[in-house]
């Protein structure tokens, strides 16, 4: 992540205010900090409902938006620390959608996982099976193998 990026999307969310706006700034600040945790709440929501329909290519198309999302997020947190604002100080409403936030995501690390685990068997999988088939069958030069009376699954360019 580049650093001035990521302070061009804090000064386009957030806006340059002087010091006699802080009161104003005061007001914007946290109606940005909901909307963006609620809008990365709902990209995730969208992921693991692809993640668990097993649409891997659905959840990947939400990763641009995600990113930036949880950038604009990350940045936007940054500053409530460094204004001193706790959670426990704000609002229910900001409260309530905080835990929607932390619910979803938990979820969605628990579905990565698994998706990260499903990929890893896939793999090994397909890397036995590649192997498997250089020792039974024909070789690179076409010679008969060790074993060519077995079938085997190999792959090829066209899978």
């Amino acid at each position: 992540m580049k650093v001035p990026h990521l302070g061009r999307v804090a000064r386009r969310l957030v806006g340059r205010f002087s010091s006699q706006e802080d009161v104003e700034r005061d007001d914007l600040f946290l109606p940005h900090l909901m909307g963006a945790f609620a809008r990365a709440a709902d990209i995730m929501a969208k992921e693991n409902h692809h993640l668990q329909e097993n649409d891997i290519a659905g959840a990947a198309a939400l990763l641009p938006e995600k990113t930036a999302t949880i950038e604009e997020l990350t940045a936007l947190a940054g500053q409530a620390r460094r204004k001193g604002v706790h959670a426990e100080n704000l609002p229910a409403s900001f409260q309530q959608v905080q835990r929607r936030f932390s619910e979803v995501a938990a979820q969605n690390a628990e579905l990565l996982q698994a998706a990260l685990v499903t990929q890893e068997a896939v793999m090994k999988l397909l890397i036995e099976s590649a192997v498997e088939a250089n020792r039974h069958g024909y070789g690179w030069t076409g010679e008969a193998g060790s074993d060519t009376s077995r079938g085997s699954l190999s792959l090829n360019d066209q899978a």
